[in-house]
């Protein structure tokens, strides 16, 4: 099947092929692209919305489900909820990794950041740590010490839920050893 797309918009001059395909692809948004959402939903979205532009980058399951309440949404949905933004990609929620269950991270480009603290390819200038970085760029070995340390500031996330995540999705393996 060729198209001609030179007569696209032409209305009587349009390519037949062109004007089937242009309602196909349409039908195929109208029916499986556009996801229905409940308007509280939409509310609940805009409230976490207004929380990033106030430089909260995350919040508790518990603060999320008091938002819930208050958009009229039953508290045990709000997870049903999280799970449905954190499939667009909205925000991050992971009720199955322990140290991340009780955490909504409203911006997944702040923790991103807080991930690329360590998971970089520049040496830091970090004296105190100096050869822990060493050994984390020559031979890819992170060690506590050094996650911790530079984890410790991301806001409301402790350092092993994060190594939990990047076990979870396997950045990272845990290797038992005295050598370091």
């Amino acid at each position: 099947c060729i198209v001609d797309n030179t007569t696209a918009g032409m209305g009587d001059k349009e390519d037949e092929t062109y004007k089937y395909l242009r309602k196909e692809i349409y039908k195929l948004a109208s029916d499986k692209l556009i996801v229905k959402t409940p308007i509280k939903w939409v509310l609940f979205r805009k409230v976490l919305q207004v929380l990033v532009r106030e430089s909260k980058n995350i919040i508790t399951l518990r603060e999320a489900c008091g938002i819930g309440v208050h958009c009229k949404i039953n508290a045990e949905d709000v997870p049903k909820v999280l799970m449905f933004y954190h499939e667009l990609g909205v925000i991050l929620f992971y009720p199955h990794i322990q140290g991340l269950r009780d955490k909504v991270i409203l911006s997944p480009k702040w923790f991103v950041d807080c991930l690329g603290k360590v998971l970089t390819l520049q040496q830091s200038n970090d004296g105190e740590n100096l050869q822990m970085w060493k050994l984390l760029h020559e031979k890819g070995i992170l060690v506590e010490p050094l996650y911790r340390a530079v984890w410790r500031n991301c806001e409301g996330i402790e350092p092993d839920g994060i190594i939990e995540l990047l076990f979870q999705f396997r950045l990272a393996v845990e290797v038992k050893t005295n050598l370091f």
